[in-house]
């Protein structure tokens, strides 16, 4: 049975925080001078208050919006306006996992309108419901609750049964109308497959199964991110179970240690001094990618462990957190780690804001700024190395 991931943040412990500091604070204040704190908190509080009703009613109106969408040119103002408010959320409060919440309830609600219209048909001789009940899954950054603004996500629709007729159109519907709204990135013609594959149960269970098919096998990690997103719940949960099915036989030994070795040679940015390796030429010089040489081998090395522990799809700090009760991490550590993931993500999403790559110039961070990238680097390499001793333990126990 797979193991729930634990919420990491606790609200209660914020309160508790704050309590505990008023008193200690009060402690060394006169009384008039406690007085006069209390109250400049308590509009400090009733200002921020007020700032999370508004974002709170600002985000249910424009999620009610895109559910009662008519028309398709509905659609691409909606996705500007959420943009809006999520950016203008993120930069008064810079949370990370305030801003997946955000942009998974969007997302997911972009994708069963999207569905709804490609049922519809782009013209009025197209078939209208779909001959056999189907679900849309995702892995990637909406399967474990990550999403952003980007899309790096892999989609797969699956049906029951039956031939590809009808859903072969479908697609192509879906495709047309995500292209429309600027959500599918830089996928062309021949990488349709790829973003979106699509095929019966059958075909799943073939593709799942498969050890020699390399083109359309799904990757066996990725597929720890596998969740239904959009559909008929009993396709999409036999989908899932078959991709955890096909993700025992790396749980352990020599299939676990050959997925777990390309992402280990990830490449995170530090020198052999252990400082910050940037571009030395090229467009970015003096800059390093905190997606492809930070942020991506801390989630990707998180998610070998929660696949190696049956854990279900969660976002990484939750990962962190069941790992951490399960004692695979130590304490001090995962924390250590959870504080690199708010770093790395954040500057990420901050990159995305402002639509460039996600290079970072250290010219341009404070000291105190390079000392905590510093420090959120050597932490990610660290986890690099536990995973690389783990398999030598395994290694050695198949001798």
């Amino acid at each position: 049975m797979p193991v729930p991931a634990k919420n990491t943040s606790n609200h209660t412990d914020l309160v508790g925080d704050a309590r505990k500091c008023l008193y200690d604070q009060s402690r060394l204040l006169a009384p008039d001078a406690t007085l006069s704190a209390i109250h400049d908190l308590k509009h400090w509080v009733g200002e921020e208050l007020a700032f999370e009703e508004a974002a709170s009613a600002s985000f249910g109106r424009i999620i009610s919006e895109l559910a009662h969408s008519e028309y398709l040119d509905q659609l691409p103002p909606l996705l500007n306006k959420f943009d809006r408010l999520v950016c203008a959320y993120f930069i008064r409060r810079g949370s990370v996992p305030s801003f997946h919440g955000f942009c998974n309830a969007w997302r997911e609600g972009v994708l069963q309108r999207v569905l709804l219209f490609a049922e519809e048909g782009l013209e009025l001789n197209d078939p209208g419901d779909p001959p056999v009940p189907y679900a849309l899954l995702v892995a990637g950054r909406l399967g474990r609750r990550e999403q952003t603004l980007d899309d790096e996500n892999r989609y797969f629709l699956i049906w029951r049964e039956g031939d590809s007729t009808y859903f072969d159109r479908f697609v192509y519907r879906i495709m047309a109308i995500l292209e429309q709204c600027g959500l599918t990135g830089n996928v062309g013609p021949a990488d349709i497959d790829r973003f979106l594959w699509r095929g019966s149960l059958a075909d799943w269970q073939r593709v799942t199964s498969s050890h020699s098919d390399a083109r359309n096998r799904a990757c066996p990690d990725l597929l720890a991110d596998l969740r239904q997103v959009c559909g008929d719940p009993d396709v999409g949960s036999e989908a899932e179970r078959l991709g955890r099915l096909n993700l025992e036989r790396y749980r352990s030994g020599a299939p676990f240690a050959a997925l777990a070795g390309p992402r280990l040679a990830e490449p995170v940015a530090l020198t052999i001094l252990r400082g910050i390796r940037v571009e030395k030429s090229g467009e970015h010089v003096g800059s390093f990618n905190v997606a492809r040489s930070g942020l991506d081998p801390l989630v990707h090395a998180v998610r070998l462990l929660a696949l190696q522990q049956d854990l279900d799809p969660a976002p990484t700090l939750e990962r962190l957190s069941a790992l951490t009760q399960l004692r695979v991490l130590e304490e001090p550590f995962a924390k250590r780690l959870e504080g690199a993931y708010h770093l790395l993500a954040g500057l990420k999403i901050g990159r995305e804001m402002v639509l460039e790559k996600p290079y970072i110039n250290l010219a341009s961070l404070p000291a105190t700024q390079q000392q905590k990238l510093k420090e959120a680097l050597r932490s990610v390499s660290q986890l690099q190395r536990h995973l690389r001793r783990m398999l030598v333990k395994l290694r050695r126990r198949e001798k």
